[in-house]
């Protein structure tokens, strides 16, 4: 991601910092200013990015090496994984179940309870991605998707953002996953889910986050 379409990025999601508290140290930033748009997320004008390299190319992403200059004047070097975004699926049956999938994580050694999620391919929309994930995982196609919000899991060191989706109208046309997906379809219960959570079964960051934020909006 170039710096030009990395500033780009940033205008889009985040609101511009007030110039007037820019000066040294922490910027004043009162609890007054928490109910505005965009308090969450603000360019800071007194961090600048001078040079980005790519350090490392994978499969999948590219480690970056982001030099920054600090509010002080020192420049300092971040690592910093450029990814391209996810979409995140809550697929609901018609009878209330939700679906998830058990699928194995190489960098944790294990299997994980998690609901269907993919990387977002070249030119391909969020929404378009989120109607293929499901299919592909749980072998349901949905006839009604709905975005609910956003998250960025990773901030320490990633750019990505998540796209999340509630999937409703399920109709199983079969499952299609990729050559190297091995993927157990469950089928829970709201009573099954928060018995799951509050065992600590569920640790999925995206799963417990989109659980939490369905149960909070469907009481």
């Amino acid at each position: 991601m170039g710096f030009r379409y990395r500033r780009a990025w940033s205008e889009k999601w985040c609101a511009q910092m007030d110039p007037s508290e820019s000066g040294a140290g922490l910027p004043a930033f009162s609890s007054r200013k928490l109910g505005q748009k965009g308090c969450g997320s603000r360019i800071d004008p007194r961090f600048v990015a001078v040079e980005e390299t790519v350090a490392y190319s994978g499969a999948r992403y590219q480690m970056h090496e982001l030099k920054e200059k600090l509010p002080d004047g020192r420049i300092v070097n971040r690592d910093v994984i450029r990814h391209p975004g996810a979409a995140v699926i809550l697929p609901i049956l018609p009878d209330g179940r939700i679906v998830l999938v058990e699928q194995h994580r190489s960098a944790l050694g294990h299997n994980l309870l998690e609901i269907p999620a993919g990387l977002i391919d070249s030119g391909e929309q969020p929404v378009e991605c989120a109607e293929r994930e499901v299919r592909e995982e749980t072998g349901y196609q949905a006839g009604k998707i709905t975005h609910m919000f956003d998250i960025l899991p990773a901030v320490g060191f990633s750019d990505e953002r998540m796209y999340i989706y509630l999937a409703e109208e399920l109709k199983f046309v079969g499952q299609d996953t990729d050559e190297d997906e091995w993927v157990q379809v469950h089928f829970c219960t709201r009573e099954e889910l928060e018995s799951l959570l509050s065992s600590g079964e569920i640790i999925d960051g995206k799963t417990v986050v989109t659980l939490l934020h369905w149960f909070r909006g469907s009481r």
